[in-house]
């Protein structure tokens, strides 16, 4: 058998969920406690538990003193926390699906840096997790190209794509000699709400916000005092234009405040 656990919390865990899930039917999924969200800070359960409680899957919440003795190997993506030594030690056979040719860009956001930095050969990584932030020891990597038009939502989807086709490889990698990770590369952070503000940015800074954070996001503008989440741009111009420090910016796909998600010609034409 292949992963017959799945450790992931968040709409980037979805696709790879969605995929082990058809290739073992009976795969369990450990995820994390409902956390507040919104501005009333509500309970509310994470992504993947809907999609499990949607498509009858067994799903428990993560218990750190928990030894899962049933589990053979595990597959962890974007679960949100970190394992400890002691919890390692009993759940040894853990990997890690990251979205980067580690040890580059290592973290919690190595898409969203990608983009940002104007990467043009990017790639995931599968490496068995050890008791330090993505130094275990490499048993897969793949790379592809990307260019300045790729949103980070295509750049994920590439990624399920490509798990998908290298499944049985990567099954076959898991027990072969592995690549030791050296961990002494770049790194990356976990950005908070104020680091997807495009208002005063360069044009050119703007569009890679834009592209980066159309997941994790979305990057939002204050324009006329009004807030603004932006989700797509385009180079037609048309009568919504946003100013920024040096051109301007033709938002194609927006959440205004106080509104639903739209596309911006009917948001102009309800302005009229």
């Amino acid at each position: 058998m292949m992963f017959n656990y799945f450790f992931g919390s968040d709409t980037r865990s979805l696709g790879f969920l969605e995929i082990v899930n058809k290739k073992v039917p009976t795969i369990k999924v450990i995820t994390l406690p409902h956390s507040p969200t919104g501005r009333g800070r509500k309970l509310k359960p994470n992504p993947v538990e809907v999609y499990c409680v949607n498509n009858n899957i067994a799903f428990e919440y993560y218990d750190s003193k928990e030894t899962y003795k049933d589990m053979s190997i595990g597959l962890c993506v974007s679960f949100g926390k970190i394992f400890s030594e002691a919890f390692l030690k009993k759940n040894n056979k853990i990997f890690n699906i990251h979205l980067s040719l580690l040890p580059s860009y290592r973290g919690p956001s190595p898409v969203e840096n990608s983009i940002l930095n104007g990467e043009t050969t990017v790639g995931y990584t599968i490496f068995q997790i050890d008791n330090k932030i993505d130094t275990g020891n490499i048993v897969f990597q793949e790379s592809f190209k990307i260019d300045n038009d790729t949103y980070a939502s295509s750049f994920y989807e590439n990624v399920n794509s490509l798990f998908l086709k290298r499944y049985d490889q990567i099954y076959a990698n898991l027990n072969k000699d592995v690549v030791i990770n050296n961990y002494d590369m770049s790194t990356t952070n976990k950005f908070i709400k104020n680091d997807y503000n495009i208002t005063e940015r360069s044009l050119n800074t703007a569009k890679k916000m834009i592209r980066a954070f159309d997941v994790i996001g979305p990057a939002f503008v204050n324009h006329n005092n009004n807030f603004i989440k932006i989700h797509k741009y385009s180079d037609k111009e048309h009568e919504f234009p946003i100013e920024l420090s040096d051109g301007v910016l033709y938002p194609s796909i927006i959440t205004p405040e106080g509104k639903n998600k739209m596309f911006i010609e009917d948001f102009i034409r309800g302005r009229k």
